[in-house]
């Protein structure tokens, strides 16, 4: 079996104990916190979310595509570097907003409670040094460091809660704290995996501060845009309806992060790093071919994945007992289920034209698409509520994708050939009856008969099964 394949393999199956346990942590939060106070810390999120981005001035875009291949001693000056720059924003920006006095403004325009401001903080640090690491580890072709990681994260952070419960004592003020505490373990088994004596000894690379930006800025508003995608929606209900429907929303949108970080950790984060150092060596073919795997895996499991949230969202939330409180769930997860397959189509794409080259036209594309997802989510919020920001956003990341994977196969007549190869006629049919199946449940609600839900759980395992055979025959007669 390919190394890739294998790390492939081990990253998904510690994606699906992440699920179990980060599910676990997620039900406890909305069963047992405040709806107000669930909604405060998907605001919290979202802010973490836009602060690491602006913070990290996304200049690992850069380092990321040096560092595979390249000897350890300027592998780990890349990271020395980085960590360098970063921290140097953050501390300046934090220095900056005590001088001028607008800290206040900043929580307000966020709808946080200024008085967890420096708890955030302290989250936002412990983030943007644990990312550089896992984004370091990825890049080396060590996935499986994040993934343990990430594991026993989860694991602390639900055995910590379990006991805040017992004792009563979960607020979100004390689930902050005992979260920073896990980021704490995080970065402890991060440095216990890195060589130091190459990093302390390492040289700063100046190539970064004078060609990475060159990289970074340009791709700035790209990660704005999907940051966008995932976060003005919950913002603008926060304005225009209420902190209880963030709750909601936000918990939708979870379980379709989750989804959205299975294909993007174990596929696409995964197999990039195959891919650039197939292009570093100019075997054009084999990096399209690396590329076709992300979209073919990733396609696959996009579309299992929405399959099985519509028959069973409905009948988990009644199991649950989360019916009382986040009735509306399951309809928004109806519409944001179709996320990650429209996700996979943008990583992947801007992913490779990361590769080839291509910048400007994704600033152009992420400009056009986050307005275009500001006056959708403006208007439709205001028509119609909460569902109108999921459709709002869907109609974005629809744009979003097919704008990137047309410029990418334009560009790339190697990549569009292979892509032509798989989107023949049984893989478009394949894929389309399964939307229209899961549409039919959601609108015949077969969801609401235990014998339909487990019919249909079925035809997914065995469909599944189905095309991993396949797969494999086709790799023993290649």
């Amino acid at each position: 079996m390919p190394n890739y394949l294998k790390q492939i393999l081990h990253t998904q199956l510690f994606s699906i104990l992440n699920i179990i346990f980060g599910f676990g942590t997620l039900f406890i939060l909305i069963k047992y916190m405040p709806t107000t106070e669930y909604g405060e810390y998907v605001l919290i999120q979202g802010f973490i979310a836009v602060g690491g981005l602006v913070l990290s001035q996304n200049i690992y875009s850069y380092t990321r595509l040096h560092i595979p291949g390249a000897a350890i001693h300027k592998q780990y000056g890349y990271l020395k570097t980085v960590i360098t720059i970063v921290f140097t924003g953050y501390f300046f920006i934090i220095f900056l907003s005590k001088i001028f006095n607008f800290e206040e403004t900043i929580w307000q325009f966020f709808e946080i409670d200024i008085t967890l401001g420096y708890l955030v903080l302290i989250i936002l640090g412990f983030e943007l040094i644990n990312l550089e690491f896992m984004r370091f580890f990825i890049a080396i072709k060590k996935i499986y460091l994040k993934n343990y990681a990430q594991f026993f994260q989860k694991v602390f952070v639900l055995t910590a809660i379990l006991i805040l419960l017992n004792l009563n004592l979960l607020t979100l003020t004390n689930f902050l704290y005992l979260f920073i505490v896990s980021q704490l373990l995080v970065f402890t088994s991060f440095i216990n995996a890195l060589n130091l004596k190459y990093l302390i000894h390492s040289t700063f690379l100046t190539d970064v501060l004078r060609n990475g930006y060159k990289v970074a800025i340009p791709l700035l508003p790209i990660g704005l845009m999907s940051i966008a995608l995932n976060y003005t929606d919950t913002l603008m209900i926060a304005k225009f309806i209420d902190k209880e429907h963030v709750a909601q929303y936000g918990f939708a949108s979870q379980i379709i992060s989750i989804a959205m970080m299975m294909i993007g950790s174990s596929i696409i984060l995964t197999l990039f790093p195959y891919a650039t150092e197939a292009h570093n060596k100019n075997d054009i073919l084999l990096r399209s071919s690396f590329f076709l795997k992300m979209i073919q895996f990733g396609t696959i499991l996009s579309l299992t994945l929405y399959f099985i949230i519509a028959i069973n969202s409905h009948w988990i939330l009644s199991i649950l007992h989360l019916t009382h409180h986040y009735s509306n769930v399951a309809s928004y997860l109806s519409i944001l289920a179709l996320f990650p397959f429209f996700q996979l189509l943008y990583n992947v794409s801007s992913h490779h034209l990361q590769l080839i080259n291509l910048w400007k036209v994704q600033v152009y594309f992420a400009i056009f698409v986050m307005i275009e997802n500001f006056i959708l989510n403006f208007i439709f919020i205001q028509y119609y509520g909460v569902m109108g920001a999921a459709i709002a956003s869907l109609i974005a990341y629809m744009t979003l994708s097919i704008l990137y994977i047309f410029i990418s196969l334009k560009h790339d007549n190697y990549f569009y050939k292979k892509f032509i190869s798989f989107m023949n006629i049984h893989t478009i049919l394949f894929g389309f009856s399964l939307l229209v199946s899961a549409f039919s449940i959601q609108y015949f609600k077969i969801y609401e008969a235990s014998s339909s839900i487990i019919l249909w759980n079925i035809v997914i395992i065995t469909t599944l099964y189905i095309l991993w055979k396949k797969y494999k025959t086709k790799k023993r007669q290649t």
